[in-house]
């Protein structure tokens, strides 16, 4: 079941923050590293706190096995045209809970929010080393919207 979280979720949105975390600094060292641990628990309670963020949660009735952090954003200057934008912040399931259809359900909860909420699109950013997370976004219909590139030193 996907359902907003909340308060009670704190400690379980830790751990698979944490252990999505980690996945990134095994995969970009050069740019991702480890914080404190008590980092992570004040990150997700102040992400739970922030009224301009969702968190959608899968909810196998036991556990939370993956989650993603939502928001609506407002696009309108003077070089673009006016629209709203589902931003996904943070997408994660648990790696022992992967390739079990939960991402999609998630994801599909996500596209049917913005939906709800007039936006045009949902976007997110994905570095191009992680195959899997490219994979799956793929998978959702998503295709690439800007390449950023960098020489590295």
């Amino acid at each position: 079941m996907i359902r907003i979280a909340n308060n009670c979720d704190c400690k379980r949105l830790t751990a698979l923050f944490t252990e999505l975390h980690r996945h990134h600094v095994e995969i970009k060292p050069e740019t991702f590293r480890m914080p404190e641990r008590e980092w992570f628990s004040r990150r997700i309670s102040e992400i739970l706190d922030d009224g301009e963020l969702k968190v959608f949660v899968h909810d196998n009735g036991d556990d939370i096995d993956g989650y993603a952090v939502v928001k609506i954003m407002d696009i309108n200057s003077e070089e673009q045209f006016p629209r709203k934008v589902c931003y996904i912040d943070c997408f994660a399931v648990a790696e022992n809970c992967r390739r079990k259809g939960i991402g999609t359900e998630i994801f599909g909860a996500v596209k049917k929010f913005g939906i709800e909420n007039g936006c045009t699109s949902v976007q997110l950013g994905v570095s191009a080393c992680n195959r899997g997370a490219v994979a799956f976004y793929e998978k959702q219909g998503l295709l690439p919207r800007t390449v950023q590139m960098e020489l590295r030193f």
